[in-house]
């Protein structure tokens, strides 16, 4: 079994991204993305383009009032040597 120590500083950012995409919240999620923050949607075969932090929140204005709910699922990567957190977003629409 892996052990974590909940109380590094890493493990606070995720915790705070993860409660600001829970709270489908825009001024949460811009406050815990750092300036060089870059986004990636996949699969990339879907086409989207990396995105600068001002790029991915300006598409986020747009679609976020389109969700209801995200769920943001932590998992331990199992490598050896490794302590990843691999968080999920599963997006259900209101249309």
């Amino acid at each position: 079994m892996v052990s974590i120590d909940v109380s590094t500083p890493q493990l606070k950012a995720t915790q705070k991204w993860i409660e600001a995409y829970a709270a489908i919240d825009l001024g949460k999620i811009n406050v815990v993305t750092s300036k060089n923050y870059k986004h990636q949607t996949l699969p990339k075969s879907i086409g989207l383009p990396e995105e600068t932090k001002e790029e991915y929140i300006r598409r986020l204005t747009g679609t976020l009032p389109l969700f209801t709910k995200f769920e943001v699922r932590p998992t331990l990567d199992g490598r050896p040597r490794t302590r990843r957190l691999i968080s999920t977003l599963s997006l259900r629409s209101t249309t």
